[in-house]
């Protein structure tokens, strides 16, 4: 009896595990992070002690009448345990979740020192990792009505700020032809008001308008923005949002459809709709939009625009700058002469229109300053340009972006240090294509999965699975989880013996409803979120008093769920073991799935990140989503195994022990990292022979190479192109040779 009894109390706990993790992630999504505080404290805590009063009142009434050997001794020593950490929980839960409102002036302080920081690099990305800006001009653009008071006629880069601030209410929308420099007009915006930013002063934060599911409210988005870019927490969001601290700023407007002339039914008109009814309290809320002209227009001519916002648009960068800037930027002057002599005599031509943008003034730069490595010679003179200006200005884009990339890794490598990892440009560009291939087919069709618009512009690692074949990575990641009961079964098997007997048929055969059902989830849930583990919070005295607070919060919240868990399964029981044992079995199995469930999700609470992400980078998202999959899944591998040396379950040696921890910890640890673990999966599937379009193995190190290089940006948690211009261009060119060898 001893044995089954306990083969059964392990099939509940192995299989009541996933669902108590979804139970316990919806009450941490509505209780935890939505700031409910105090009340949810306390509720917590009355609800804590009324399960233990109804777990000694039935002890009281039916442990007396049990004979010898119905109790067991360790699931007694659990319960009573159980009722000690149950009055620390109650109390320790309510404290945490009353600490866990930061004060919002602070964060936002700390926001805006990282944004700050983050906004900064991404300027001296894109002026081609020089300081130097060219000081556009822009003109007021009247809208038929609706229009923001105090609009100046026409500003600059340089005073943007202050043209800013005098509008009422401060919205701008920043328009302009592709490659005008909206973006870091945006940036020299938001930059310019961190610097002169007062205590209260909102942050100006930027938001990818591509990624924004219009489906969903404006306020949600951003909010899931600040998390995962910033990794505040979803309370510290909000109050933010609801104190007015926040000063979105969503780039890419033109960037949300295929269409070069969005209707009323797009999504960048679902958009500006959104965006006119966005306000703090009784006032429209400040804001910042960039968007390309030409869809600006489209927009317009269905009556959807920006409402109380001041449109500017981005003039063409004239003659005299475009060739100030080029001085600025060549070491040899006297090589550009006859480029600088046609634009400046034929400001209208082929050549000065071509080069009448900041990004294509870079361009043009960097790809002419490119030198040979051994002799220091220029690889391509200045005049080639002048040649091309009896065409047009389209053929000297894609001369240009032809000699892009190679210009860019030559750059790259001289700057790097030896020991880097360099690639050749032909395997950059043969890269790169795919990725570009697969934003412009999601932007191009409009793709979605489970109702989730896939992304035309940013590349996430733990969103980027499904270039591989929906499918073909979930198959992969069942593969995984059949590999290692393929491997762990008949090690098992060997140890027991094989048979039929209630006592087999019932501890194997329940344990495996667990791991099917956590294989299932794996399949089923299509956009896992990456738990974002901070252990440097150990470092510190708060940090440690954080931890212990919400580890005791899980536990309680475990010994609720196990407390409550436990009738229904002794109910069950009853039927087969009586009443007496049925109790037992199931207050001990409650307990063994309620108080690991606890800890593990109080272990991952108390160290989840609530700082702004200042060492962070797309890499270690997914990189420690993983590792703290596989921590979990051992800590429960590791539970499981100790229910063995308890004698719970029979105990044929130690090898059979160690073969269930480490089974059952990459199982759970497989379905905890699931964000991380589909990513590993997809750098499988894009090797050969799963695809005849191989991206290398390590993409992570390749694509943050390419952010070193200048190629591409990073944007939040992922990154995009340089420009959609490459991108573009990228997804539409010829595959490059490789070099000859000879």
């Amino acid at each position: 009896m001893g044995n089954l009894f306990g083969a059964v109390v392990f099939g509940w706990t192995t299989s009541a595990v996933s669902p108590a993790i979804d139970m316990w992630d919806g009450w941490v999504g509505i209780k935890v992070m939505t700031g409910s505080g105090n009340r949810s404290g306390l509720v917590y805590g009355v609800g804590a002690a009324l399960c233990v009063a109804v777990a000694v009142g039935m002890g009281v009434r039916l442990i007396p009448q049990a004979k010898v050997g119905d109790v067991d001794p360790v699931s007694a020593v659990v319960a009573l345990a159980a009722l000690a950490v149950a009055f620390l929980s109650a109390r320790q839960s309510a404290r945490a979740l009353r600490s866990a409102h930061p004060v919002a002036m602070e964060v936002a302080a700390r926001l805006a020192t990282e944004v700050q920081r983050r906004e900064g690099q991404a300027r001296t990305q894109l002026l081609g990792g020089q300081g130097r800006t060219i000081d556009v001009d822009f003109d007021f653009r009247s809208a038929l009505a609706h229009d923001a008071r105090h609009a100046e006629p026409v500003g600059r880069l340089n005073d943007v700020v202050a043209y800013y601030r005098a509008l009422h209410p401060q919205r701008l929308v920043i328009t302009g032809a592709p490659g005008a420099g909206k973006t870091v007009l945006a940036l020299e915006l938001a930059l310019g008001l961190l610097t002169d930013r007062e205590p209260g002063d909102a942050v100006p934060v930027r938001v990818s308008a591509a990624a924004w599911d219009t489906e969903r409210p404006l306020r949600g988005w951003l909010i899931e923005h600040l998390v995962e870019a910033y990794l505040l927490t979803r309370s510290s969001a909000e109050a933010l949002l609801d104190g007015g601290l926040i000063l979105p700023v969503v780039d890419g407007l033109d960037e949300m459809d295929a269409d070069q002339t969005p209707g009323y039914a797009s999504r960048a008109a679902r958009a500006v709709q959104a965006l006119n009814a966005y306000q703090h309290g009784r006032d429209v809320a400040p804001l910042v939009l960039t968007c390309r002209s030409g869809q600006y227009q489209a927009l317009r001519e269905v009556r959807v625009w920006a409402h109380d916002a001041a449109r500017v648009e981005i003039r063409a960068v004239d003659s005299a700058k475009a060739a100030q800037f080029i001085r600025s930027r060549v070491t040899d002057v006297t090589r550009w002469r006859p480029v600088l002599d046609t634009i400046t005599d034929h400001p209208g031509a082929v050549l000065a229109v071509g080069l009448s943008t900041p990004w294509r003034l870079t361009l043009a730069t960097t790809v002419y300053e490119q030198r040979e490595p051994e002799t220091g010679s220029y690889l391509r003179d200045p005049v080639a340009l002048t040649r091309l200006s009896a065409n047009s200005p389209e053929l000297v884009r894609d001369h240009l972006l032809e000699h892009f990339i190679p210009a860019a890794v030559a750059a790259h490598m001289v700057a790097a240090e030896l020991s880097e990892q360099c690639y050749p440009d032909h395997l950059v560009h043969q890269w790169l294509r795919v990725l570009a291939s697969y934003l412009e087919h999601n932007a191009r069709i409009g793709r979605t999965l489970g109702g989730v618009p896939l992304s035309g512009t940013d590349l996430v690692l733990h969103q980027l699975w499904p270039l591989a074949g929906v499918n073909r990575v979930r198959i992969t990641v069942l593969a995984a989880f059949a590999l290692i009961w393929l491997i762990a079964t008949p090690i098992l098997l060997v140890q027991v013996g094989i048979g039929f007997s209630v006592r087999q048929v019932v501890g194997a055969g329940s344990p495996m409803i667990g791991v099917v059902y956590m294989a299932y989830a794996s399949w089923s849930e299509l956009w896992p979120a990456p738990a974002l583990i901070n252990i440097s919070k150990l470092r510190t005295r708060r940090g440690r008093r954080q931890f212990a607070g919400h580890l005791a919060g899980g536990l309680g919240f475990g010994l609720v769920i196990g407390l409550g868990l436990g009738p229904v399964i002794g109910l069950v029981s009853g039927l087969v073991f009586g009443l007496a044992n049925g109790f037992m079995l199931g207050l001990t199995a409650g307990l063994v799935i309620g108080l690991t469930a606890g800890f593990v999700f109080g272990f991952v609470e108390g160290l989840a990140d609530d700082r702004t992400a200042a060492s962070w980078d797309p890499r270690e998202i997914v990189k420690f989503d993983l590792a703290g999959g596989l921590v979990i899944g051992l800590v429960f591998g590791l539970v499981i195994g100790l229910v063995f040396a308890a004698r719970l379950v029979f105990v044929p040696g130690l090898v059979f022990a160690v073969v269930v921890v480490v089974a059952f910890g990459l199982t759970f640890g497989l379905r905890f990292g699931l964000a991380g673990t589909r990513y590993v999966a997809l750098l499988f599937c894009i090797r050969r022979p799963f695809t005849t379009r191989p991206l290398p193995w390590r993409l992570g190190q390749f694509l943050n190479w390419c952010y070193q290089a200048g190629l591409i940006r990073q944007a939040g948690i992922g990154y995009q192109f340089r420009h959609r211009e490459l991108q573009h261009y990228l997804a539409h060119s010829p595959p490059q040779p490789a070099p000859s060898t000879r």
